[in-house]
């Protein structure tokens, strides 16, 4: 589905939607935790995630401000960020508005080198949540790159009509089935192959939840 640029919430039930579509064919003993950048988040959408029994796990921009349980006045998000530590978690109220606020677990972490931390919602418990899981979401970035400048050029377009767009995409779509199918057939006839890495079911996740620098090491081998 492509849409205009300029059609504000004309995507939400289009996401809900998929979401109900994919949810018909998950596993009920699966764990599903879904990453989103903090250009998709939205309290409907945190509700939506939850309501088909999965875990938001979602970006947040770090101008807001956020209430610990127990505590009076908010604060702002900034003030939750430990700088090369472990990063802070913990139950909170986030955004001052009423209109906007959340019940949920904040994970914070940032390492002073770069200039924006990893601020995430979720509604899993602090003790059963790492903010290290977020670096999954970055295996998306792959994608990106062979749809865009590294692949299939879309960027070249410069297409304005979503009609049109839509048809392209498409093309896109089956010309990446293909070469995946392709390389997949391939990679099966190789003298020696990786060994493949098993699905999380649910209660498994609690082992990884232990420290970043394990979970790294993980991810890193992962890829």
């Amino acid at each position: 589905m492509v849409l205009p640029a300029t059609g504000k919430g004309a995507w939400r039930p289009h996401w809900e939607r998929l979401f109900t579509l994919i949810a018909a064919g998950v596993p009920a003993d699966w764990t599903v935790i879904v990453l989103a950048d903090r250009g998709l988040y939205a309290r409907w959408l945190d509700t939506h995630i939850q309501s088909q029994g999965w875990h938001p796990f979602l970006r947040i921009n770090g101008g807001g401000n956020y209430r610990p349980d127990g505590a009076a006045p908010f604060r702002p998000l900034a003030q939750a960020v430990t700088h090369g530590g472990a990063g802070w978690s913990g139950r909170v109220t986030c955004f001052s508005s009423r209109e906007a606020q959340l019940d949920c677990t904040l994970l914070a972490c940032g390492d002073g080198e770069h200039t924006d931390p990893w601020l995430i919602v979720t509604d899993l418990p602090p003790a059963g949540a790492d903010v290290a899981w977020y670096g999954l979401r970055a295996m998306i970035e792959c994608g990106f790159k062979d749809t865009k400048r590294g692949g299939w050029r879309w960027e070249q377009t410069k297409m304005t009509d979503p009609a049109r767009a839509r048809r392209l995409w498409l093309a896109i779509a089956v010309a990446t089935l293909w070469v995946v199918s392709v390389g997949g057939q391939a990679e099966a006839n190789l003298a020696v192959s990786l060994p493949a890495l098993p699905f999380l079911r649910s209660g498994q996740l609690k082992g990884l939840g232990s420290g970043n620098s394990d979970f790294s090491e993980r991810i890193t081998a992962a890829g």
